[in-house]
């Protein structure tokens, strides 16, 4: 009994190993070199310990009793080793990815001059209209002293411009000639911007910055048909609904939630249902449903869950692949997966992997508050949602026949124990971060649902 989770869940100790390294590497600030240096022993370790395995298993193979008793422990030890391999390649990965700041082709190592410049970048994502700015990420190339022709020199980096013109229509693609003063963003005692910023690889801004379009056209080509059936989708969602349902509408199913009034953001928040606001699983499930529907039955269930598994990374990419947008679309196809080789999904397992799987891509994921809080959410609904449904059916049970008891506590668990399950893992979370706790939610979620 001591060995179940060991030996059954491989996937979620090395996922959490994974987690665990990046984590301490952020803590500690390990240089680079002495991670490498970790990350060797941990392969000669593990090396070692499956060189071990084979040789035990090998001297144990005719004795079938003294077989069955030494597997548990020999799999245990290597897979405490491949724990350590883990460890380490998450801490290496965490600090291998962090910008060389000393490097002067970085644009960030020209913050903060006090000198206005001029850089050259190309616009490398959906622009962000509000009502009295624009905001645009882009990939600087060239950067100069402002009203000088020569002194040019190469960079790279992203930057985040803020154009003081609200009526600025730039797309993605577009090469510009921007004017102004690079700044390191800020931080408060209640917000740091600044690490907001790092977790998207940006590091520098311009604000209150001119723009010149010097050519279009030169982003990708597949990213630019994205974000063009983007805008579009947009563009019909006000011209259907008047506002602020639109902004609702274009938060909700696009993921683009500037246009939303702050009075009904404010409103959200106190009543801690933001989350109704932003993509979630749920659209996922809809996504993936009308896929299969749609290509399962032309084509037969496998191909229809491809093209459900293909539809989930569009709709992803679409509205802005934030990690919890991320997170749901990835446990979305380990679904569709497992469904289809006809095996039962571990949730816990899927979990883990999916927030490793994340932090690999990008090691600043698991400090973002999205990913935070719909990791929680899931967690919550994983480890608590089926056994309080079990306890109030049990409930029930002592009053009522014991299938009327089920599908009463079927019924009440979908409307009222799951949200309050994943709101349990939450709370903490939004304490911390926002500061204060909404109990306003545990009613208002479940009306709303």
């Amino acid at each position: 009994m001591r060995h179940k989770y060991t030996i059954t869940m491989p996937l979620l100790w090395l996922s959490l190993a994974f987690l665990a390294g990046v984590i301490i590497a952020n803590a500690t600030a390990w240089p680079a070199a002495l991670w490498y240096a970790l990350t060797g022993a941990a392969v000669f370790i593990s090396v070692a310990v499956v060189i071990f395995r084979r040789i035990q298993t090998a001297r144990t193979a005719p004795h079938f009793g003294d077989l069955a008793d030494s597997q548990p422990t020999s799999f245990s030890l290597q897979l405490a080793a491949f724990s350590l391999l883990a460890f380490t390649f998450g801490g290496l990965r965490y600090q291998t990815a962090l910008p060389d700041l000393s490097n002067p082709a970085f644009i960030a190592t020209h913050n903060d001059t006090g000198e206005r410049i001029s850089v050259t970048g190309i616009v490398n994502s959906f622009p962000e209209v509000r009502d009295n700015f624009v905001s645009l990420r882009v990939a600087t190339d060239d950067l100069r002293p402002y009203g000088t022709t020569t002194q040019h020199q190469p960079v790279y980096g992203l930057a985040l411009v803020r154009l003081i013109d609200p009526a600025a229509n730039f797309q993605y693609g577009d090469r510009l000639l921007l004017h102004g003063y690079l700044e390191t963003p800020p931080e408060s005692e209640d917000f740091s911007y600044r690490e907001y910023l790092a977790r998207q690889g940006i590091y520098s801004q311009l604000r209150s910055a001119r723009a010149t379009r010097i050519e279009s056209g030169q982003g990708n080509p597949f990213w630019a048909a994205v974000y063009n059936l983007k805008s579009k989708a947009l563009a019909t969602v006000y011209q259907l609904w008047p506002d602020p349902e639109a902004s609702l509408f274009a938060g909700i199913l696009l993921g683009v939630e500037t246009g939303i009034p702050k009075p009904v953001a404010q409103a959200f928040k106190e009543t801690g249902t933001t989350h109704i606001i932003a993509i979630s699983g749920f659209n996922m499930a809809i996504v993936a449903a009308l896929f299969m529907g749609i290509f399962g039955e032309l084509f037969g269930p496998q191909r229809g869950a491809l093209a459900a598994a293909l539809g989930l990374g569009l709709y992803t990419i679409l509205v802005g692949a934030d990690p919890a947008v991320v997170r749901a679309a990835i446990m979305g196809v380990l679904a569709l997966f497992a469904r289809q080789v006809g095996r039962r999904q571990n949730a816990l397992n899927t979990l883990a992997f999916t927030a490793a799987l994340m932090t690999l891509v990008n090691p600043q994921t698991p400090w973002d508050v999205g990913f935070q809080l719909s990791f929680a959410a899931t967690l919550g609904l994983v480890l608590y949602a089926q056994p309080m449904q079990n306890a109030f059916a049990s409930l029930l049970a002592r009053r009522l026949p014991k299938t009327t008891a089920r599908k009463s506590a079927a019924i009440v668990g979908e409307y009222v124990l799951f949200t309050f399950a994943a709101q349990i893992t939450t709370l903490p979370i939004m304490a911390y971060h926002f500061g204060s706790i909404s109990w306003v939610a545990f009613l208002a979620n479940p009306a709303i649902l």
